[in-house]
């Protein structure tokens, strides 16, 4: 068990990151669809999509980022604060939970800021390039 379960980690993490990106998609897909007919508010489907896919990119991220901790700690005994993977997947889960919480308020609120939607698309963009990032310092930390 203890040589496939310092896998789990990075191939949880990186199926949260092909949630994000499948999220990203959709998104982008409704502001295009968006900016073309601004008035218009058929786009139910897409958006629950969208709130779907990001809902389970953010349970499966989070959870992964606590994985990662207790397999260092527990699994590998290693010190958790030794590599840059740790501080740059910090910063990328607190811009990620920005970002989110401004898509929940645009999922709750009835009448929709535009600085909020914009913010909660530039965040979430920001983050999950971010994630990449922290996948790519992880690999130096696999077995």
């Amino acid at each position: 068990m203890r040589e496939w379960l310092p896998f789990l980690h990075p191939v949880w993490q990186s199926l949260g990151i092909a949630l994000g990106f499948a999220a990203l998609g959709v998104g982008l897909m409704l502001r295009r669809q968006r900016r073309r007919s601004p008035h218009l508010r058929q786009h139910a489907g897409q958006r629950s999509r969208h709130a779907r896919l990001g809902k389970c990119c953010l349970w499966v991220l989070g959870s992964g980022y606590f994985l990662g901790l207790g397999e260092l700690y527990w699994v590998r005994g290693e010190p958790v604060l030794r590599s840059a993977h740790f501080y740059v997947a910090t910063l990328a889960l607190g811009l990620f939970a920005w970002g989110v919480a401004y898509g929940f308020a645009l999922l709750h609120r009835a009448p929709v800021s535009a600085e909020w939607r914009d913010l909660h698309g530039f965040l979430l963009p920001l983050a999950l390039f971010l994630m990449v990032v922290v996948g790519l310092l992880g690999l130096k930390l696999l077995p």
